[in-house]
């Protein structure tokens, strides 16, 4: 096996190396999500809000276990225990037990907008460290509470420093930097790409877990939380005191920052380091497809002869796969194939099956909305030739979920290549959409 061509295509596929080998699959405690229906969004709702309500509060500053102290093990620089890593900056910056003019602590839900006062009575999202992060106090500043929502390059830049292999590498819009304009509601704030989908899923969460009415245990009062495009409605929030209703955006971005951005090695530790504190988890971080279920309504499909097309990753330049649905024996065959990122001379021979080239095909059944594949590299081989001799090997899992008939998620596994992450899919072409649609409710009429 010639892992260097896996690694090309993988590469290619999540568009940098770091964002790979940090990339990774959160898994929830045994029973965490049993009495989750993701059928629908009505349902959805109604079964995962009460997973993860009444969470276990710690004050924001205190003499004991404060916020201060999980953020500072939640957000830690991964190759220095001394140290913390901003959101935005991605800077490292020594720890202070408590935070000086160095960092302080981002609600990537505004405090201005509905959850401002934190005094005598229990302000709950307030101190909810699953959308509080550690950041450099310009940055948070300059964010201020505009909206989270692309920019484009008329925006003003502000850059990301390299820290534990990522960031600092700058480049034309949107690079590796933060990007802002405006004011107050009416401003933008796009976050540097390996940040997208940890506020995505951070605000996610802050929607589903605030509902209004009070706190199961401690009788206080909770604001309804929910995320929304319609600025007017965000802005009717912006009152700087606790309201019973906020809104806070813009939705649609969000739901594309969650697909761009797959859940990494540093979503995960800020994300279990707070889970194990607070009792509750986020679950849009473990079940990143629920988000298109709870907002859109896309809660899934069944695996039809109708998703039979090229897909791709589409925050890549292109690079796809070939998916195949074989009804019959309720089976799923993949092809991917691995290139040269880099054109070649145009005087370079092309050679049909040349030992050179590379390929990964994965068999697999499916049930429902997702195949588990069993991948098999192959390498040599000149088309048609029996020699060079053509050799195979199994290596590793993938599992494919479609979330609708256009837009699906990659996991793969491969360990003998070392490699593990995620990817987005969507479908190039959308001409099989209204058959793969028509197949789908026919297969769950059938089941019903």
């Amino acid at each position: 096996m010639n892992n260097r061509a896996i690694e090309k295509w993988v590469l290619a596929a999540v568009a940098t190396a770091a964002v790979l080998a940090q990339s990774v699959q959160a898994e929830a405690p045994e029973g965490y999500y049993d009495g989750v229906d993701a059928g629908s969004a009505q349902s959805l709702r109604a079964t995962l809000h009460p997973v993860i309500d009444d969470h276990t509060r710690f004050p924001y500053t205190s003499s004991d276990t404060d916020t201060w102290d999980v953020l500072e093990l939640a957000d830690e620089d991964p190759v220095d225990s001394g140290r913390i890593i901003t959101l935005y900056r991605n800077s490292s910056l020594q720890k202070w037990s408590g935070g000086t003019s160095q960092y302080n602590r981002e609600h990537t839900w505004p405090r201005s907008y509905g959850i401002s006062e934190n005094g005598p009575e229990l302000n709950y999202p307030f101190t909810d460290m699953h959308h509080l992060f550690l950041a450099d106090p310009d940055y948070n500043g300059y964010r201020s509470n505009k909206p989270f929502e692309d920019c484009d390059a008329q925006c003003s830049e502000w850059t990301t420093e390299e820290s534990a292999g990522r960031g600092g590498q700058g480049g034309a819009y949107p690079g590796d930097s933060n990007w802002t304009d405006g004011e107050y509601t009416d401003g933008r704030w796009e976050v540097w790409d390996d940040r997208k989908g940890d506020i995505a899923r951070a605000m996610f969460y802050m929607d589903l877990r605030y509902e209004g009415g009070t706190h199961g245990v401690t009788g206080a009062d909770e604001p309804d939380l929910i995320l929304t495009d319609d600025r007017d409605l965000i802005d009717s929030a912006r009152t700087g005191q606790n309201e019973p209703v906020a809104y806070m955006g813009i939705l649609s971005t969000l739901l594309r920052w969650n697909r761009q951005d797959p859940v990494d090695a540093v979503e995960m530790q800020h994300h279990e380091t707070v889970a194990s504190y607070q009792g509750n988890r986020n679950p849009f971080i473990d079940r990143p497809e629920w988000a298109d279920c709870l907002f859109l309504d896309r809660c899934g499909v069944v695996i039809n002869a109708g998703m039979n097309d090229a897909w791709y990753n589409p925050y890549t330049a292109g690079q796809g796969l070939m998916i195949t649905v074989l009804p019959t024996f309720e089976l799923v065959f993949l092809a991917m194939f691995t290139f040269e990122t880099e054109r070649p001379p145009q005087d370079t021979p092309f050679t049909l099956g040349e030992p050179g080239h590379r390929w990964i095909t994965a068999l697999g059944h499916y049930s429902g909305n997702t195949a588990t594949l069993a991948v098999e590299i192959t390498s040599g081989g000149v088309f048609s030739q029996a020699e060079p001799a053509v050799t195979q090997s199994d290596d590793g899992t993938f599992t494919l979920t479609f979330s609708d008939c256009n837009h699906a998620v990659l996991t793969y596994d491969m360990p003998g290549a070392g490699l593990e992450g995620t990817i987005p899919l969507e479908r190039s072409v959308k001409d099989n959409a209204a058959l793969c649609e028509s197949l789908s409710q026919a297969l769950q009429g059938a089941e019903q």
